[in-house]
């Protein structure tokens, strides 16, 4: 009866903090910040396209859409790959910084906690990149009519949410890993700001937008001339793209397990 009774107090406790992590979360103001930052690369797009006057469903899906919109945010310095960065920044290293960790971390387990704060920051960005692609069909079906196929725009979808989930889960294991909040914002951006060279370091291997590069290219052959091109490179890009965030997010787990807490 006590253990059932330890169960269903601890569920309760998990449910308020989950609660409690999510709203914290999207109801911040850098949230809303976020939310207005992610509508500069939409309004440069459209505005590069507001001389067109001719549309037809061809050119929204590949050119408008998968081109200038997919490709454009998955792998260039833009806007919209810093605001999982800022999301992010905070999520564990902020509760150090006001020291509150000491607190939150002894009334449960720490993988729990983490998961917890985990799970509410996955929902915080997939919030926001619902927002950012709803944004985008509102403003070119206002503009042209017409909307993005859905198999092209849900293939969008899930390779831009995979890459903002690699760069939240990046800020996030720093944040875990560090406790510090200046260290979780700089070094992300850092690695996003070199990303650009890295290829040309012949370092191709540490940037993480050129296996994006290879799954856009994979699903664009698939999608718009029905090709499969399946080497053995794009199978490790492929594995990369896909794996490399639940890597990350495993040793944030594992390495924060082991950490002092103690606070100085």
């Amino acid at each position: 009866m006590k253990r059932k009774n330890k169960r269903k107090s601890s569920l309760f406790y998990e449910k308020r903090l989950f609660s409690f992590y999510l709203k914290k979360n999207i109801l911040s103001m850098k949230f809303i910040i976020c939310i207005i930052l992610s509508l500069i690369p939409l309004f440069q797009i459209l505005d590069y396209y507001k001389s067109r006057y001719v549309f037809n469903q061809s050119i929204i899906d590949e050119q408008l859409y998968w081109e200038d919109f997919i490709e454009m945010v998955s792998y260039f310095f833009s806007v919209l790959r810093l605001l999982p960065v800022i999301i992010a920044v905070n999520v564990v290293s902020g509760e150090f910084s006001n020291k509150s960790a000491m607190i939150i971390y002894t009334t449960e387990s720490r993988n729990k906690i983490l998961a917890i704060k985990l799970l509410c920051l996955i929902i915080s960005i997939l919030i926001l990149i619902l927002f950012y692609f709803s944004a985008f069909l509102i403003m070119i079906f206002n503009k042209t009519e017409l909307l993005v196929s859905i198999n092209i725009f849900l293939t969008g979808f899930l390779i831009l949410f995979i890459a903002s989930i690699f760069i939240s889960s990046l800020t996030f294991m720093i944040s875990a890993l560090t406790r510090n909040i200046l260290a979780s914002f700089i070094l992300p951006i850092f690695y996003i700001f070199i990303e650009v060279y890295l290829e040309d370091l012949e370092l191709g291997l540490l940037s993480y937008s050129s296996y994006t590069i290879k799954v856009i290219y994979f699903f664009e052959n698939i999608i718009f001339h029905e090709q499969i091109i399946l080497s053995s490179i794009t199978i490790i890009c492929i594995i990369a793209f896909f794996g490399i965030p639940i890597l990350i997010i495993l040793i944030t787990f594992y390495s924060f397990k082991q950490q002092d807490l103690r606070i100085d």
